[in-house]
Parts: C-alpha cells; sequence; structure tokens
C-alpha cells in the first residue's frame, strides 16, 4: 500500500466518524431543544446550546478533513492539512461566543430562578444524552488517535464535557424536588466553565500546530534513533519535525563514510524515509540530505 493511499485511508476514516457523529448529535439536540423549551430547564436549553455547537464543530472538523484530501498543488505544495486545524480554531471561538451567551443567561436565572416542569422527562433526556455522548466521546477519542487527528480529539472531549453536563442536569433537577431552584442556573454556569476551558485549550493547541509547532520532544528524539539505527548512516544533525494538521513533516541532514558512492547515497536516503514511514505513520513525508561525516577529535 503506497504512502498516499494510506493517508487517503486515514482521512476517509476521519469523514465518515464526523459524519455519524453529526447525525447523532442532531438528534440529541432536537430532544433537548424540545424539553428543554417545554420544561423551562435552563440548564438542559445551555446543554442544547452545547450539543448544536457540537454539531457545527463536527461539520466543520468533517470539512477540514474533506480539504485535507485534496492533492498538493504548485501553490500549496505541502498539500492542505493545516486546513483542519484552522476549522479546530473556528470551532474554538465559536465555543468561546457560545459559553459567553449561556453564562449571561445563566446568572440572570441564579438572581431570579424559575420553577421548571416535566421534570422526570428533562432527567430522562440527561441520562440518555449522557450515555450516548460517553459512547460518542470513546468511539471519537479512538479514531482520532489512530488517524492522529487533532479536530476529532477536541471533538471527543465535547462529548466526554455532554457527559459531566448531564450529571449535572441531572442533580441540578433533583434538588429543585427540594425546592432548592437556584441549583439549576447553578449548573448551567459550570457548564460554561466547561465550555471555556475546552476552547482554551484546544485553541491553544490549533495555533500552535499552524505556527508549524514540533511535536513533543520524545517523538523527536524516537525520530532521530530511528534514522541513527539504520545501517551505514554515521551521524544526524540538523533534525526538523513540524506539525501540519494530522501529519508530521521531516527534515534531516544524514551523515555516511566519505566514500559512499552518490548513488549508495540516494538508497541510504530512501532507506531511512522507509524506515521512518513505516514506525511513524502519521509523517507524511521526509527529506533526506545526505553528507559526508566528519570525524571529530
Amino acid at each position: 500500500m503506497s504512502a498516499d493511499h494510506a493517508r487517503t485511508i486515514l482521512l476517509q476514516r476521519g469523514i465518515i466518524v464526523s459524519r455519524r457523529s453529526t447525525l447523532v448529535l442532531v438528534v440529541l439536540s432536537v430532544a433537548k431543544v424540545t424539553v428543554g423549551f417545554l420544561s423551562g430547564s435552563i440548564a438542559l436549553l445551555a446543554d442544547a446550546a452545547h450539543t448544536v455547537m457540537d454539531i457545527a464543530g463536527s461539520v466543520i472538523v468533517w470539512l477540514g478533513l474533506r480539504l485535507s484530501l485534496r492533492k498538493p498543488t504548485d501553490q500549496f505544495p505541502y498539500g492542505f492539512y493545516k486546513a483542519e486545524s484552522i476549522c479546530t480554531l473556528i470551532v474554538c471561538i465559536i465555543m468561546i461566543f457560545t459559553g459567553a451567551e449561556i453564562l449571561r443567561d445563566s446568572m440572570e436565572r441564579l438572581y431570579a430562578p424559575s420553577v421548571i416542569t416535566l421534570r422526570p422527562i428533562v432527567i430522562a433526556v440527561a441520562v440518555g444524552s449522557g450515555l450516548v455522548s460517553y459512547l460518542l466521546a470513546r468511539y471519537k477519542e479512538k479514531t482520532g488517535r489512530e488517524i492522529h487527528s487533532q479536530g476529532l480529539r477536541v471533538e471527543s472531549r465535547h462529548s466526554f464535557a455532554d457527559v459531566l453536563n448531564s450529571g449535572l442536569i441531572c442533580g441540578s433537577v433533583l434538588f429543585t424536588y427540594l425546592n432548592i431552584f437556584w441549583a439549576e442556573p447553578l449548573a448551567a454556569v459550570i457548564i460554561s466553565a466547561f465550555i471555556f476551558w475546552a476552547a482554551l485549550t484546544f485553541g491553544k493547541d490549533s495555533i500552535f500546530s499552524l505556527m508549524d509547532v514540533s511535536p513533543q520532544p520524545a517523538m523527536r528524539k524516537a525520530i532521530e534513533d530511528t534514522i541513527l539505527n539504520t545501517p551505514v548512516v554515521k551521524g544526524v544533525h540538523a533534525l526538523r519535525v513540524r506539525r501540519s494538521g494530522p501529519f508530521i513533516f521531516v527534515e534531516a541532514h544524514v551523515e555516511v563514510d566519505g566514500k559512499t558512492s552518490l548513488e549508495k547515497a540516494h538508497m541510504i536516503a530512501d532507506e531511512v524515509q522507509d524506515r521512518v514511514q513505516e514506525k511513524f505513520r502519521e509523517v507524511d513525508s521526509i527529506a533526506i540530505h545526505v553528507g559526508i561525516h566528519e570525524k571529530h577529535s
């Protein structure tokens, strides 16, 4: 299987997960909005707003993955992989505005609590939503790790937050049976805090990716060791590793013996590339510059 074909399969898996996730979230949001309006539950409506935001996020991640499938062009020689990081950043910005709106409404309800109705149905919707969100979060996190998709992993955090939100809603509604009506808008305030935390955390990661941040030092060291373990390679320097969306680009200067022929040097460069890409599936390409090894006294 060629590297291009393997990358295409990985991205297509992410697209399928995003599409399935969007359909599930649409069903959840309709249920939450309907019951939220009928019952007057601000916490459930806040969670519904979070779910609608998740739908927008899934669609944007799907768009980013679709763009990442496009082949490199003369104008974009490194491909369109950063489209996913751009889309993820857009999702985070949407999250901040959504969280601010939820926080404003929740603070108003804290000072003027209102009685909610249909409480058993609100609890049932929250419990069902929490279970579905947990399964969805595990699905997106597993796939995101396997295909190295930052966008899908961000979406999995949204779904895990939905599980916590559902627990907060259930607890706050149960408190209303004790005539503690401020617990429900307080739950909405906590939900907005989750939204802000996720937006700032993953927004930072997206910005770092757009700025070609290097992956973790441990991964850089592992790539360096893989190159040094290639037969005939005497040394490596000027190793540069950068992330672009779900993939990684590598550049390295490899040192070989001075008697190595030009043909042999090309073969060594090809072997280094094959070894690195075989061990690190997320490496899109590796540029190898072969030079003469200089002995240091």
